[in-house]
């Protein structure tokens, strides 16, 4: 039982240990400037009615001389507290060496506070036989400071041996003095018993503020880890996003992210009805180009018109894709027929002035394109879908008329009845 008083029910590191240290001391110092504050005015009090029964001579046996020098001492001993106390909050930081020397210089009072009652008390022996000043010194050291187990041990018995040794000395009645001894032993036993429930108490307290802390960072990291991890995800979803989005070869955009910028296009379109051109275009004769230059080759010549397709777009209302194998298209909203005409023969000129040679093309020593191009109005998903289907077929027209050409095609302003 007298166990969970001496140990403590945990154990510390040695940082911890040096924090608990540090704590308990600067405690000790914010009660210790109190705690002499009130000693101050009490040992005040006695020595001023110490001085008036002196002069009025209130007692032939009272030792006021004796009396008031130790309310002096006791006094100035607590001014000591209070002017170091302030010199300690008045630093921020101290060295260990600092530290040890306040901690060394508080011990040091503490033993002086509790030793003063036992002289007191040896010198009450002859007067009225009390040990109401070691009782109360002893008390006040154990429940308002906080000390281990090897401290306050050693307070305990230098201010217990002075009084066990010096009853006798100025108790000469033994029935009083078997009874100090007694009635002694049984109050330091309980007053250590409370000083050690107040000093485990509050390590224990100290031990949870630790723990607490500890769980509080370790969720702080999880949540910093956490969000991390969310912020890389957002990344990758955005990165695979686009990835989603973009031609993998040519790195324009694709089918799926030409369909989303339409529907785009056509949800934040001011009128109800844009005027829109749609042109396909198709590499001529890619096939025999890709059996007989290779793969490889076919890949950079798609790149290559991919890119110069894309470059072609004039603003954000231009959109360039390619469809899949050697078929692109480019759809430009607010554009009329002869500005879809205008545009694709620039594209087709500007792929023909890239010089990709084709040995094996019928119509030129080039790579070349066929363009169809349809022109419409447009309110909605469905009307642009039967643009596409114009413009696909102005494109056959233009591989039927002999490739390396442009073919429009116009869509009527209403639907017919």
């Amino acid at each position: 039982m007298l166990n969970k008083l001496i140990t403590l029910p945990f154990t510390l590191e040695i940082e911890e240990q040096r924090q608990l240290q540090k704590a308990t001391f600067e405690e000790n110092i914010a009660r210790g400037k109190l705690f002499a504050k009130i000693t101050i005015g009490i040992e005040g009090t006695l020595a001023t009615a110490d001085i008036i029964g002196s002069l009025s001579k209130a007692h032939a046996s009272f030792h006021f001389s004796f009396y008031f020098a130790m309310y002096l001492f006791l006094i100035l001993l607590n001014i000591c507290v209070l002017w170091g106390g302030a010199r300690y909050d008045r630093r921020k930081e101290h060295s260990k060496h600092n530290m040890r020397t306040y901690e060394t210089a508080f011990f040091l009072y503490a033993i002086f506070f509790m030793v003063w009652g036992s002289v007191v008390t040896l010198v009450d022996q002859r007067l009225y036989g009390q040990l109401m000043a070691f009782v109360v010194n002893v008390m006040s050291i154990s429940v308002i400071f906080y000390f281990n187990n090897r401290r306050v041990l050693f307070l305990y018995c230098i201010s217990t041996f002075t009084l066990f040794i010096g009853l006798p000395f100025f108790q000469h009645s033994s029935e009083v003095l078997i009874g100090h001894y007694v009635n002694l032993t049984i109050f330091l036993f309980f007053s250590w018993v409370a000083s050690r429930i107040l000093y485990v108490t509050y390590c224990s307290n100290f031990y949870s503020r630790i723990l607490l802390k500890q769980s509080n960072q370790r969720l702080e990291d999880e949540i910093k880890a956490n969000l991390s991890v969310h912020e890389e995800l957002e990344l990758a979803n955005e990165e695979l996003q686009k990835i989603s989005l973009v031609d993998a070869l040519t790195e324009i955009p694709n089918r799926r992210a030409f369909d989303q910028r339409v529907q785009a296009l056509l949800s934040a379109s001011d009128s109800a009805r844009s005027v829109i051109s749609i042109i396909m275009l198709d590499i001529d004769f890619f096939k025999l180009f890709n059996d007989n230059y290779g793969h490889a080759e076919g890949d950079d010549v798609i790149t290559k018109i991919a890119q110069t397709i894309h470059a072609a777009t004039r603003s954000s209302l231009d959109i360039a894709a390619r469809m899949g194998g050697e078929e692109f298209v480019f759809a430009a909203f607010n554009t009329n027929e002869q500005e879809a005409i205008q545009l694709g023969e620039s594209i087709r000129c500007r792929i023909q002035e890239l010089r990709l040679i084709h040995e094996y093309s019928t119509i030129s020593p080039y790579v070349t394109v066929s363009l169809g191009t349809a022109t419409g109005p447009v309110s909605d998903p469905e009307q642009f879908a039967e643009l596409m289907k114009m413009a696909d077929e102005a494109l056959y027209s233009a591989k039927a008329n002999g490739r390396n050409s442009l073919f429009s095609m116009n869509r009527p302003k209403s639907r017919p009845q």
